[in-house]
């Protein structure tokens, strides 16, 4: 049979609401003595907290909503490497856990779909992991019931925390033109031409990244007076092809004596190529890839761009915070910053 407050309150003389506070969140109000008395004899006890209760009392339900999207395009809520330790281990520092809630476009839009978050799975806030393409009625919802709710990875006027990849791809552009290199390429294979026409009819079918690394390389090459080397295509093209495209941009004179690769699938590519036409890492080229974690290839510790996604999901549990105790306030952008780790692809340009 559970202990109640009221016998922990008999069995150390005190009131029942002097009890309940200590155990509650108004423990700081108290002596220490009247803590420890308080805890000891809760812990003699044996006393497990009732959730139920407590929520009641406290108007919370100690648990956050991830939110993500069911939809067939998997990468509109991809999870990274790091995210789900960020948020867990922030969450429990405030006694919140997690729960995961995967709905389809339809239900995101719909006018269930605060109700069956917030109410119906008992959470006080939401994180919601949908990145890009977002549906309007989604946003709309959640603006006009001023709900609390904090957007990962996806780059809006408020609410949101998201990794700064134009800062990212300009330091590290930098970094590799302060070694020396004077024809450095950006590659990724599978994204739209940033600098053709149709671009702006593309870009919200895309992660902000995509044009954000682009822009952030091309910055840093202008502004050296350099001019932009960016492997791109205006529609999405098979292995085979992205290969030929690795091989193309490798081969010649005047081929790039660096590469920044916007992801590990690239990367593969351009190191295979790279070891077709005989080219020595970092002695001929040196690559440079955005990846969360350590990433290897071809024997080698890949210089990284480090996505920060450990320290995106404990910011983005800060802002939840605030949203919770404010919901009607919204919140400045956070952008995260990049770490670099300059592992055994990247050498000074050769002479």
């Amino acid at each position: 049979m559970s202990v109640t407050i009221k016998e922990i309150a008999l069995r150390t003389g005190l009131s029942i609401p002097t009890v309940g506070n200590v155990l509650g969140r108004s423990a700081s109000r108290y002596s220490a003595a009247t803590r420890k008395r308080v805890l000891q004899a809760a812990q003699e006890m044996g006393y497990k907290p009732n959730s139920s209760a407590r929520a009641m009392r406290q108007g919370r339900f100690g648990c956050a909503a991830l939110v993500l999207s069911r939809s067939k395009q998997q990468t509109h809520s991809h999870i990274p490497v790091g995210l789900l330790d960020g948020l867990d281990d922030s969450l429990a520092r405030h006694d919140i856990h997690l729960t995961v809630s995967r709905l389809t476009d339809e239900e995101l839009s719909s006018d269930d779909f605060l109700p069956k978050v917030l109410r119906q799975s008992m959470t006080d806030g939401m994180i919601v992991n949908y990145t890009h393409e977002i549906p309007q009625g989604m946003l709309d919802l959640i603006h006009a019931h001023h709900a609390p709710a904090v957007w990962l990875n996806a780059k809006l006027k408020e609410d949101c925390v998201y990794p700064d990849d134009f800062a990212a791809a300009q330091s590290a552009t930098a970094r590799l033109i302060g070694l020396g290199h004077r024809r450095i390429a950006l590659l990724h294979l599978i994204s739209p031409n940033i600098f053709a026409t149709n671009f702006e009819q593309a870009k919200p079918k895309f992660h902000y990244s995509v044009s954000d690394r682009a822009a952030g390389y091309a910055t840093a090459m202008l502004d050296a007076g350099l001019s932009p080397i960016v492997t791109h295509h205006d529609r999405y093209i098979d292995n085979s092809e992205q290969l030929d495209a690795c091989r193309a941009l490798l081969r010649g004179e005047n081929r790039p004596t660096a590469v920044v690769v916007y992801s590990d699938r690239d990367l593969s590519l351009l190191m295979c190529a790279a070891s077709e036409l005989g080219l020595s890492v970092p002695k001929d080229l040196s690559v440079l890839v955005f990846y969360p974690t350590d990433v290897w290839s071809a024997g080698k510790s890949v210089s990284a761009i480090q996505v920060p996604t450990s320290e995106m999901g404990r910011r983005a549990v800060a802002m939840l915070m605030q949203k919770i105790e404010s919901p009607n306030e919204s919140c400045s952008p956070v952008a995260v910053p990049y770490d670099a780790r300059f592992g055994e692809t990247v050498a000074p340009a050769s002479k």
